[in-house]
């Protein structure tokens, strides 16, 4: 499993890409929250991609199967499928899986920029309250047109409703208009051609390697973070210790936690108070500019912070062993900076640590385990 301990941003994807290459005939990533919202950034023989509606072991040919606590827009899938050509992605969606539609992505952005709460503004939390409200679209249903298109008109009546009451909108003014059902519909028609819709026991069982790709950071989660400023999902390892339970799995889960060697934030919302840094290149940051999260914020990294993060995915341990790593990752960006404080803390809490030198496949350098380690032998 790959669980980010802050707030996002520490390099899930290239974790994912490296995991996957010791074995990518076996392997299969599993994404068990959060959903198209996600951009995880994978570097590979040259090529950068960020991936954000396929598992970041895809340039490896791996599989990738989303569950039901996923998210998916397949117009934006669409589109990244064509910018991978010539990699073909395989991908697996559980029939319950979320589908996000564009009022989903509409109200988002008439929300956020109202509320500015720090959302991506890609209709990701909007889906996952309107599913909890009772109103559903999931993969299953774009295999019937007809279905899909009721549901579809359903959908959006309720923003239309939601918009008008004066109890999120100021009045029915704010809402942008008919959106096109037709196109959307084409679009759902055209990625299920590419999509194969499997149960948990319809995994192909010539990939036994699961890999857990997380989403976001423990500091976003929606019961850990600080509310408002947190995602409609559970960013700790919850869903996927629960995925493990639900088919029996009965031996030791290893557990890599990501942090950069510094804090990070991209989008609204508090961070520990901590010094500012600075970055040998911070033009190579791949979190852009964006209209509703806005700039990416650092600052010296918060140990404390990590505790917290940690004590909080630990809730969730129960009846599992689980093994524990640390993976600092940028180090590459801050070459003059003093590692032995996070040696010290890993020293009573992981296995292994290992360092991320770059943005390459190749960049990782483990130095575990930690037990036979001096808190101050990596020089």
């Amino acid at each position: 499993m790959v669980i980010d301990l802050g707030f996002g941003d520490s390099g899930k994807g290239h974790l994912v890409d490296h995991l996957a290459s010791r074995s990518p005939e076996s392997s299969l990533v599993i994404r068990f929250s959060g959903g198209h919202q996600v951009g995880h950034t994978v570097v590979r023989n040259g090529r950068r991609h960020t991936f954000s509606n396929f598992g970041a072991g895809t340039l490896l040919g791996v599989p990738t199967y989303y569950l039901p606590d996923t998210t998916s827009f397949p117009p934006a899938a669409l589109l990244e499928r064509r910018l991978l050509a010539p990699v073909v992605p395989q991908l697996y969606v559980h029939p319950l899986a979320m589908i996000t539609t564009p009022y989903d992505v509409a109200w988002n952005r008439l929300s956020e920029r109202r509320n500015r709460h720090g959302s991506c503004g890609v209709g990701f939390g909007a889906t996952v309250e309107r599913n909890l409200r009772g109103l559903s679209l999931t993969a299953k249903d774009l295999a019937n047109r007809w279905v899909a298109a009721h549901k579809l008109r359903a959908v959006g009546a309720y923003y239309r409703d939601r918009g008008a009451d004066g109890a999120r909108e100021p009045s029915s003014t704010a809402w942008p208009g008919d959106l096109d059902d037709d196109a959307f519909l084409d679009a759902c028609a055209e990625w299920m051609a590419g999509v194969t819709l499997a149960g948990v026991g319809e995994l192909p069982p010539s990939r036994p390697g699961l890999i857990f790709e997380g989403s976001q950071g423990i500091m976003l989660d929606q019961i850990h973070g600080i509310f408002p400023h947190v995602t409609r999902t559970d960013t700790t390892s919850r869903g996927a210790l629960a995925f493990l339970a639900s088919i029996g799995w009965d031996r030791p889960v290893d557990i890599h936690y990501l942090t950069r060697c510094y804090q990070t934030r991209h989008g609204n919302g508090p961070m520990s108070a901590t010094e500012p840094v600075r970055l040998v290149d911070p033009d190579d940051e791949a979190n852009v500019d964006n209209e509703f999260q806005g700039s990416l914020r650092i600052a010296e990294l918060d140990l404390a912070l990590l505790d917290y993060a940690l004590a909080s995915d630990a809730a969730h341990h129960d009846l599992v062993d689980v093994r524990r790593h640390l993976v600092v990752t940028c180090v590459d960006q801050r070459p003059d900076v003093d590692l032995k404080p996070i040696l010290r803390w890993a020293g009573s809490t992981m296995e292994t640590v290992t360092f991320g030198h770059g943005p390459e496949a190749g960049d990782f350098a483990a130095i575990g385990p930690i037990a036979v380690l001096s808190p101050v032998g990596y020089p």
